[in-house]
């Protein structure tokens, strides 16, 4: 076993007593006023800058970010979550159960990391998450003095570059990486958006950088891909049966034509060679196939405005602005018959394994990590440390009940619904896709029991927290895609802050619909609204409304009638989240007192019902299908039993599910069949679980394995990215880049020459002397002065350096008289244009390599039927394509310079 799977002793005796420290602290601050604190927060801020280390003020650092959060956000760190702040400071990974408060726990390491004043990057799986946790802490951020920004799908390039430039900013993955590669094809430094990395914290780090780290992040220009092939393929792919024309690997998710298939795809298409190099039909006619039988609607895509959006199979949100390459994504168009968009070409790309190596210091928080430890730590040196429970976990976690086909699961889930829903226990059903919601959905309509609905339709996604944030209330039915990432604990008896907002949100447009102020003074106490939406009796409101005085109150009124709710949420956000309390200001003052008002008969209503829940044992987790991986199933399973709350978990399966039947075997169907069951009766037995697991790990090993190989690849074309980027940078901040012209026309010289003198000290024959014809000409044409300058034997009778120095000195000249003539015509016009020109060839270049690059490794798996390793294969092959890039980039470079032209 490898040594890094435990945690040793003394790494968790030195964090009880850094804790210790902190607890220390806790009397001295508690007693300092707000200016005191931030003074205290500036003196480390300057010891800092003098010693350089963090770990003379992580103490007192933690004590004053514990003290800030209570004062702004009411909350105080528990001493586990001060041990997660520490394993996160030390670039650990700390695994806490969902509802220990990892939110809470980031703040610890991101103000202490702030403090160095180089910017902390807190990275979210999606933009909804980045936003509420921006919201709900930038008060506690400010309150000690330190800066909070937010990147957004839809921000321009300044808005980015400020909210960058932050001492703290929340980013979603995609977003950050993504405006990595475009800063890395920025043109002027004014671009740039990103500052240089210094520490990240990953939210979710193992869906993050496990389960979407299998394919890599591209930034695509459009090819000329024709259209009609895609529509010609589908349209063949109909006519071909499994089996007889392609056999189809699900596990692979690949498709391989029989020789009966190839046969009739040429007779179809009425062509002689499928795989024709300079027409080739052969990857669109396996993307029709794959599109067919391999990528499902409402499980991996749904159509949206006749567009294919993509399902994130493991959150179940949509990824919108997401496209399958290499032709696929067309290949789905063509089949669900919407408009076809053009191929794309990649102008840069890099994997999530690489990108986040980048950060001189990583760290991440989730709820399951410890079952991929090991490849955390292989790929990305992350230790996993799980941290203990605040309250012991009480949840049960039934076995699981599996039935002979899924006809019969799908009745005993509904069946077993209805049960917990009569005795009024809150249920939260998981499925794997959004199909398989819709399923329980219509057997729960059809037993006339109420639910909610959650999955990646747009009508369910906009009230994605407000579905979660009620999940605990009696009675309540939640059906959810993968609960992966969804950001919002469900509290048993419901959350009385969201409840009490859209109150807030309600009553406003109830004043809205008055007419005239007179109306509306009248009726507000004639409103009436049940407790379970507003209130039964207004009196206690009107009651809180006595600190108006009458000229004051018919302005705040005036304000409610003519304003957005879209206003009133950022003014709640700004009083409860941001900490903007503007007692002078009489709508704000309005808007406080209804939510104070709603929040505190909302907080009592909860809490009476909360302990009605957990006399009925909490909340139930009805799981419809184990997932590929565990931590899935693990992250559905935690939604329960959150904080030492009661609660309960149970898959239902069937041997028709996806695990069972790819990775399951025929064994476990003889099994059951032997059983004899009924459609009814479940089976619990420890030989299917083991079944399970087993088919469980085989699927990981499997998609590990694939994360492996992608990485290992892309770590030799990561060596040659980094230099290209670097290379790229400085010129980008170089405001002339004449010494690196010259630089490259010598050294493109130098090269040639070389050659030049290659030739010549070989045997004279005719081929040696074409050859030498060939590069004098091109040295010639570069220069711009008359072929064959030099002659065959003068070559071979002058040693290399006389031959260079004589046409580097025609190199300068050349160069020279084209800065003069560029200069007659408009002064400094030759320093934008080196730059422009060197900048666009590396750009063309590295579109270009990466292009060969991929061609390269879909071809080298080959060469193993050879006895060679494709992977040592591929990179002696890359390095001599990197080899001929940057020959190339200096050659057009230079090439551009002296043959360009005034017009």
């Amino acid at each position: 076993m490898f040594n890094f799977l435990k945690p040793s002793v003394s790494d968790f005796n030195s964090v009880n007593r850094e804790v210790q420290k902190i607890n220390n602290f806790e009397i001295e601050i508690q007693n300092l006023s707000d200016a005191q604190i931030q003074e205290r927060v500036q003196k480390l801020i300057n010891q800092y800058k003098i010693e350089q280390n963090f770990d003379t003020i992580l103490a007192e650092s933690f004590a004053l970010t514990r003290e800030a959060s209570k004062r702004t956000l009411g909350l105080r760190h528990f001493d586990t979550q001060l041990m997660g702040g520490i394993l996160l400071h030390k670039g650990k990974i700390a695994e806490m159960k969902t509802g220990e408060g990892k939110t809470l726990v980031a703040t610890l390491p991101v103000c202490l990391n702030a403090l160095s004043l180089k910017g902390v990057h807190v990275v979210t799986a999606n933009d909804y998450l980045a936003r509420r946790d921006q919201q709900s802490l930038s008060q506690l951020y400010r309150f000690l003095g330190l800066s909070v920004g937010l990147i957004q799908e839809n921000m321009n390039s300044g808005e980015r570059r400020r909210n960058y430039a932050a001492d703290i900013t929340y980013v979603t993955n995609s977003e950050l990486a993504f405006d990595y590669l475009r800063d890395n094809m920025a043109t002027e430094p004014s671009e740039l958006v990103q500052r240089r990395y210094n520490y990240c914290i990953v939210d979710e780090v193992d869906s993050i950088l496990i389960d979407e780290a299998r394919t890599p992040l591209i930034i695509s220009g459009v090819s000329d891909t024709p259209v009609e092939k895609y529509v010609a393929a589908d349209e063949v792919a109909n006519y071909l049966k499994p089996q007889l024309h392609y056999i189809v690997d699900e596990k692979a998710k690949s498709v391989t034509l029989t020789s009966q298939g190839i046969t009739q795809i040429q007779d179809l298409l009425q062509i002689r060679d499928l795989y024709n190099v300079q027409d080739p039909w052969i990857p669109y006619l396996l993307n029709a196939i794959k599109a067919r039988v391999l990528f499902v609607k409402d499980v991996s895509y749904i159509v949206k405005n006749r567009e294919i959006q993509i399902v994130d199979e493991f959150t179940g949100r949509i990824m919108a602005d997401r496209r399958w390459s290499e032709g696929l994504h067309q290949a789905i168009e063509a089949k669900e018959q919407v408009p076809i968009m053009k191929g794309s070409e990649t102008l840069a790309s890099i994997t999530y394994q690489n990108f986040f190596l980048l950060y001189p210091k990583l760290a991440g928080m989730t709820g399951t990590a410890k079952t991929a430890e090991v490849e955390l730590e292989k790929i990305y040196n992350l230790e996993v440390d799980v941290l203990p429970t605040n309250r012991d976990m009480v949840r049960k976690d039934l076995p699981d009940f599996v039935y002979k086909d899924e006809f019969s699961k799908w009745k005993a889930v509904a069946n077993e619904c209805e049960n917990a829903h009569l005795l009024g226990c809150p249920v939260l059903i998981g499925t794997t896709n959004i199909e398989k919601s819709e399923i329980i959905s219509q057997l729960l309509q059809e037993k006339g029991i109420p639910h909610q609905l959650l999955n990646a339709k747009p009508e369910n996604i906009k009230r994605e927290s407000e579905i979660v944030s009620q999940a605990g209330c009696l009675y309540s039915v939640t059906v959810s895609t993968n609960m992966a990432g969804r950001g919002t604990d469900i509290l048993l008896g419901g959350n009385p802050d969201f409840k009490a907002r859209q109150s807030v949100y309600k009553l406003v447009r109830e004043i809205q619909k008055e007419e005239g102020l007179g109306a509306v003074l009248s009726n507000l106490s004639s409103l009436k609204i049940r407790p379970d939406e507003f209130l039964e009796d207004n009196s206690e409101l009107l009651n809180s409304l006595i600190s108006f005085d009458l000229e004051t109150f018919e302005e705040a009124l005036f304000m409610v009638k003519f304003s957005t709710i879209e206003n009133v949420e950022k003014i709640l956000i700004n009083i409860l989240e941001n900490g903007y309390k503007n007692e002078t200001d009489s709508f704000y003052k309005l808007i406080g007192t209804f939510y104070n008002y709603f929040y505190g008969t909302y907080k009592k209503n909860c809490d009476l019902e909360k302990s009605y829940v957990k006399q009925l044992g909490g909340l139930y987790v009805i799981g419809t299908e184990r997932h590929e991986s565990q931590r899935i199933d693990n992250q559905l399973r935690g939604r329960s039993g959150r904080q030492g709350d009661p609660g309960s978990s149970r898959f239902f399966l069937s041997l028709d599910d996806p695990l069972f039947r790819i990775f399951g075997g025929d064994k476990i169907k003889t099994i059951m069949n032997q059983f004899q069951l009924t459609e009814d009766v479940p089976l619990e037995a420890t030989l299917l679980t083991k079944a399970l697991s087993s088919a469980q790990e085989k699927v990981e090993s499997f998609y590990y394995d694939t994360r492996k190989r992608l990485f290992d690849y892309d770590e030799i074309l990561n060596n040659q990215r980094q230099a290209i980027f670097r290379e790229r940078q400085t010129i980008l901040e170089y405001k002339s880049v004449r010494a690196e012209m010259l630089f490259y026309g010598e050294d493109l010289i130098s090269s040639l020459v070389r050659d030049l003198k290659l030739l010549t000290n070989s045997n004279k024959s005719s081929i040696d002397k074409n050859e030498f014809k060939a590069l004098n000409r091109e040295l010639s044409y570069i220069l711009g002065v008359p072929y064959f300058v030099v002659d065959y034997d003068a070559v071979a009778n002058l040693d290399t350096t006389e031959v260079c120095s004589f046409f580097i000195n025609q190199f300068w000249l050349s160069y020279d008289l084209k800065e003069t003539e560029f200069e007659i015509y408009t002064p400094g016009f030759m320093r934008l244009l080196e730059k422009s020109v060197l900048l666009n060839q590396i750009d063309i270049a590295w579109k270009n390599h990466l292009e060969k690059m991929d061609i390269l490794r879909d071809s080298i798996g080959w060469r193993s039927y050879g006895q060679f390793d494709p992977l040592l294969e591929y990179k002696n092959e890359s390095f001599n394509l990197f080899v001929d890039t940057t020959r190339e980039i200096k050659y057009n470079a230079v090439y551009n310079i002296l043959k360009s032209r005034f017009l």
